[in-house]
């Protein structure tokens, strides 16, 4: 789980400015926070993100341009949020 986080944090940047388009970045970045969502339906995950120091980068995501990345970023913290 922290290596997708750290994925996410290593990706983000591409994702939140727009003027930087590369697909390449994205795609990895789409399956780790896929990835993260899904882990989410267990409590021990939700806790483990919401301690890690890297979870306010997904909360960043949610304001990417690219909509699928935002869905997956908000689904994530809404999950954390139930925890």
């Amino acid at each position: 789980m922290q290596a997708l986080l750290k994925l996410v944090a290593d990706c983000s940047a591409v994702a939140l400015n727009p003027s930087r388009k590369d697909a390449a970045n994205e795609s990895p970045l789409k399956i780790a926070l896929f990835s993260l969502a899904k882990m989410c339906a267990h409590t021990p995950c939700r806790q483990f993100l919401l301690s890690s120091k890297l979870f306010p980068v997904i909360g960043q995501l949610r304001q990417s341009p690219e909509s699928i990345i935002a869905k997956y970023a908000s689904v994530i913290v809404r999950k954390v949020a139930e925890t």
